[in-house]
């Protein structure tokens, strides 16, 4: 679909821009996350908790470099990252997972959710080096919320020897916005995360309302 191509590339570059930076604030102390637009809750123990800041300074020559600055990059709403406590030193990117949101045009309102993740596979592919869908993509839920699971990978841009970096992606669709967590790791080392990013993701749970 046509949208795809002003509005859908964005969500996978959060993942890649900010990766390259190694963030060195302290864990807070709170290890759940509330994300009303969904209704869930996020318990991110294992993580750093940092939330996505468009002044930050542009000393991050990486960050700045692969930076794209454009209207559709302006739709997105970094909601926040989660980052690994240690960087590997020989990797290109330290794994993380992030969370974003961006509004679905009204002209395009139709579209369903299956709609917006057939059409991711042609749009990458035509960005992004040897980029691959792993298979065929999975129909889950969170609570009352449905969403698909996409795993995907390709080679790292802007490096002189070839990197390929894994994604992960839960993709939902609700009241005419996309919501995607990515979480994004080095290809090397995806044996040794995968398994933290898809157990902190299967913590997302209904957010439970305060009785009286």
């Amino acid at each position: 679909m046509n949208f795809l191509e002003r509005y859908s590339l964005v969500f996978l570059l959060p993942g890649i821009i900010l990766c390259f930076a190694c963030f060195e604030k302290v864990p807070e102390v709170k290890k759940t996350i509330e994300i009303p637009e969904l209704g869930l809750v996020l318990n991110y123990e294992g993580w750093i908790y940092e939330e996505y800041d468009p002044n930050r300074d542009g000393s991050e020559p990486n960050r700045s470099k692969n930076k794209r600055e454009s209207q559709n990059d302006k739709q997105v709403k970094v909601m926040f990252y989660l980052f690994e406590p240690e960087q590997n030193k020989t990797s290109e990117i330290r794994t993380n997972i992030n969370f974003v949101s961006e509004p679905i045009p009204p002209k395009y309102s139709w579209a369903t959710l299956e709609d917006y993740v057939a059409s991711i596979g042609g749009l990458y592919s035509n960005v992004y080096k040897e980029y691959e869908i792993l298979s065929v993509p999975q129909k889950c839920s969170f609570g009352k919320e449905k969403c698909i699971f996409l795993e995907s990978k390709f080679v790292l841009p802007n490096t002189e020897v070839k990197k390929q970096v894994r994604t992960l992606q839960w993709i939902f669709l609700k009241e005419s916005f996309v919501y995607i967590f990515t979480g994004t790791v080095p290809e090397s080392e995806f044996s040794e995360k995968n398994k933290k990013i898809l157990n902190t993701i299967q913590t997302l749970s209904e957010k439970k309302e305060n009785s009286n």
